[in-house]
């Protein structure tokens, strides 16, 4: 029995130890990579927890960026960052080591590019709700976005450059087209013809709010009554006979409880002209309105797209009005960039002449009232907003590039 023992048993118990100890060996190895992965995700975790609670600060902040070295039970994380605030980007590279910092086991490093974006320059057009449209001959250049049901009753209607999402119904005519894929969480009816992919269902977008606060704190010039603005060629711009310069980082303008009305204008330089207001009203409110008496285009050869240089919003808390009644009635009135206004879902008038074109080289928020636009009228997206856009817009962070190793 003991020659059996000595001949068979033991090694075969030995061979079972041996397997056990690299099973166990190996299985600590992993927990321990998982851990490490983890320490160091939850670095990049908590800078997107803080991106998605402010929509406008402490994007590319040293400060707010800084981050001590964090301990957990299982070990402790490092992070280094590089902020963009040129091309709206955070590269992050956090280490999770798990040990302690004396006898460190094992360490995993992340590899993490955050860009932030706005939804207010992602679409030619959007409506935070139902709407109807029905003006013939119209081309609508760029991402159209309906946050609800979309009928469309103007015919030769022209759906170019970008998809057309709807949550909801979309019902239109057969002389309606979509060069492009769709999003409809709803019907397509009406023989809308659909150049592209159709895809059952509706990606959500967070309806941009402005915040106040923020502008009150950020601004380059306010003011507290209604004003006169002109932007001029020279990278400056003039209230009520005043010259103020564009900062070479951009400008906001802001309105605190007023209104702007802008005068034929060339914008040199990247601004954002905001109107404020104490409570949500209409077109028909004195405060927290951009009335557009002119055409205001952008300074240089691109007169109607945004660059590095040059790139423009109108942002407004109750209305956006073109033109004017009496003699301020304009025939024709170009006016570019973004045009977003945050109350209501019918606070963009038009009061051009009827038969006159309006022109929009940027986008809107709203459906436009007022006057028919007779044919050649357009609503043309600029996609330079996206890699130039205006300073002070709401932005989200989005996860572009992850790597872990």
């Amino acid at each position: 029995m003991a020659l059996v023992v000595l001949l068979f048993a033991l090694p075969i118990g030995i061979t079972f130890y041996q397997f056990a100890d690299r099973t166990m060996k190996s299985a600590m190895q992993e927990r321990r990579q998982k851990d490490a992965a983890q320490i160091a995700n939850n670095a990049l975790t908590d800078y997107m927890r803080q991106f998605a609670q402010d929509a406008y600060g402490g994007h590319y902040d040293l400060d707010s960026l800084e981050r001590p070295e964090a301990f957990y039970s299982a070990g402790y994380s490092t992070v280094t960052f590089i902020p963009d605030a040129v091309n709206r980007t955070v590269y992050v590279r956090a280490s999770g080591i798990y040990g302690t910092s004396a006898n460190p086991l094992t360490t995993k490093g992340l590899e993490a590019l955050i860009q932030f974006s706005s939804d207010l320059v992602q679409f030619g057009t959007m409506f935070n709700g139902t709407a109807s449209l029905g003006y013939s001959n119209i081309v609508y250049k760029g991402g159209f976005y309906v946050n609800g049901t979309f009928t469309e009753t103007g015919t030769n209607v022209l759906f170019d450059g970008g998809p057309v999402i709807v949550k909801g119904n979309f019902a239109g005519k057969p002389s309606n087209t979509v060069n492009g894929d769709t999003f409809v969480s709803g019907s397509i009816t009406g023989g809308v013809v659909v150049n592209g992919t159709r895809y059952a269902y509706a990606p959500a977008v967070d309806w941009p709010k402005l915040d106040f606060a923020y502008y009150d704190a950020h601004y380059t010039y306010k003011a507290t009554s209604n004003k006169n603005i002109v932007f001029n060629a020279t990278g400056t711009f003039t209230v009520d006979g005043t010259n103020y310069v564009i900062p070479s980082n951009g400008a906001i303008v802001y309105c605190e409880n007023c209104s702007f009305t802008v005068r034929t204008s060339t914008i040199a330089g990247r601004v954002t002209l905001v109107a404020g207001a104490n409570a949500a009203g209409s077109c028909s409110s004195a405060q927290g309105k951009i009335i557009f008496l002119g055409s205001a285009y952008y300074a240089g050869a691109s007169s109607i797209t945004a660059s590095a240089a040059n790139s423009f919003a109108a942002l407004a808390r109750n209305c956006i009005e073109w033109g004017a009644t009496g003699s301020n009635r304009p025939v024709n009135i170009l006016t570019v960039g973004v045009h977003f206004v945050q109350e209501g879902t019918s606070n963009m008038y038009c009061r051009g002449s009827a038969t006159g074109r309006q022109w929009i080289y940027g986008n809107r928020t709203q459906v436009i009232q007022g006057a028919g636009w007779s044919a050649g009228t357009a609503i043309v997206y600029d996609p330079n907003l996206r890699s130039f856009p205006p300073p002070g817009l709401p932005e989200k962070a989005y996860l572009v590039n992850w790597k872990m190793h």
